[in-house]
Order: structure tokens, then C-alpha cells, then sequence
């Protein structure tokens, strides 16, 4: 079933749209790039450049939604709908069942819960098109994402130096997030998109 873009409006009154990205949206991902704080795009892409090169941007647009699979949340009422947040998916090959999961948040949208349900749209969409184990890597600076990666059930498979490397079973990704109480948007996600995969989802 085809994962449907999510109307959510955060806690601080903002509303956004979390929806499928793809290489049309090339100029969102370049500005929410260019939008990140120096310790939010180094966090992000383990770099100390005040410019990420232009390959870059392209690739995080080149989603087409089995290879790689990118969500974002756009300001719904902004010129463009700008991108304050995205989420990837990224196999090395057409067939493997493994992925790379990287995301970013716009610093001003922090504490909002966008990763939680930019996490949920990518993994619900994983599970869709038979991706099976997702892996991320931290810095271990990067307190937050290492919170959250543990609170999601993640596995530390290789610790730090120099970086963390966290390994999900993208069934029970879904289940626990979909047990979480908070943010609300998060219920709506799975109110659209999970209800009916409940039950296959985590195997039982």
C-alpha cells in the first residue's frame, strides 16, 4: 500500500506536511542545508564545511522510493514549502535488504518530534518495499540522536571511536514507535498510514 503525505501541526502551532521526496525537490534540500547551524551539518554530515558540495545536495534528492527512500516535512504555509526536516532510507543496491538511515531537523524546529515521525513515515515505507534492517551512525557528540536511537530500540553493533554504529529490525522500529505516546503528530502518521499493518508488522 502506498504511503500517503501526513498533515501535522507541531506543538509550537506550526503546520506541516510530512510527504515523499524526490529530485524535484533538489532546491529544498539545498535549503535546508544551507538553513543548519555549523554543529547541526556537522552532526549531520560528519563535516566541518560551511558549504556541502553540490553532489551531496543531489544525492540526498535522488530518492525514487525503493532504493532510496526520502520523507521531509515542508512548511505547509510557506512560499514553496520550504523543507525544515528529511529522513532517508538509502540501500547500496536495488536488492538488498539492508539501509543506511540518516536524517537532519532545522535547529528551530528541535524538540519538536519530527524525527520520531519523519522515522516512522521512512520505516512504514521500508517495511513496503522489503527493506528489513536499517543502520545509522552518530558522532558521539551528537547526544540527542543517541538518545533517541536508544529509546527507538536500536543496537550499538560497532561503539565509538570514532563514530557509533546503531543497527534497527525495521518491525520492531515500527512497533515502538508506534507504542510511543508522543508527539501526537506521530498517531496521526500511524492513523493514516499503519493501522492496518499492526499485526504483520512485528511478526506476531
Amino acid at each position: 500500500m502506498p504511503i500517503k503525505p501526513v498533515d501535522i501541526v507541531l506543538s509550537n502551532g506550526v503546520e506541516v506536511i510530512l510527504r515523499p521526496a524526490g529530485p524535484e525537490d533538489e532546491p529544498r534540500f539545498e535549503h535546508i542545508v544551507a538553513n543548519m547551524s555549523e554543529e547541526s551539518r556537522y552532526l549531520r554530515f560528519f563535516s566541518g564545511a560551511k558549504v556541502i558540495p553540490k553532489s551531496i545536495i543531489h544525492a540526498l534528492a535522488d530518492a525514487d522510493g525503493h532504493r532510496h527512500i526520502a520523507w521531509a516535512a515542508a512548511l505547509k504555509n510557506e512560499p514553496g514549502q520550504p523543507f525544515i526536516a528529511a529522513a532517508h532510507a538509502i540501500r547500496t543496491t536495488n536488492e538488498l535488504e539492508e539501509a543506511e538511515l540518516a536524517m537532519g531537523v532545522l535547529d528551530a524546529y528541535h524538540a519538536q518530534g519530527l524525527s520520531r515521525m519523519l522515522i516512522a513515515c521512512v520505516a512504514l515505507c521500508c517495511h513496503a518495499e522489503g527493506i528489513i534492517t536499517l543502520e545509522a551512525e552518530t558522532l558521539p557528540e551528537n547526544r540527542k540522536a543517541n538518545s533517541l536511537f536508544k529509546a527507538l530500540g536500536g543496537h550499538v553493533i560497532r561503539p565509538m571511536p570514532p563514530t557509533t554504529m546503531w543497527q534497527f529490525h525495521v518491525g520492531e522500529l515500527i512497533s515502538v514507535l508506534r507504542a510511543m505516546e508522543s508527539p501526537r503528530g506521530l498517531r496521526e502518521v500511524f492513523r493514516i498510514n499503519g493501522a492496518e499493518d499492526e499485526g504483520s508488522v512485528d511478526g506476531s
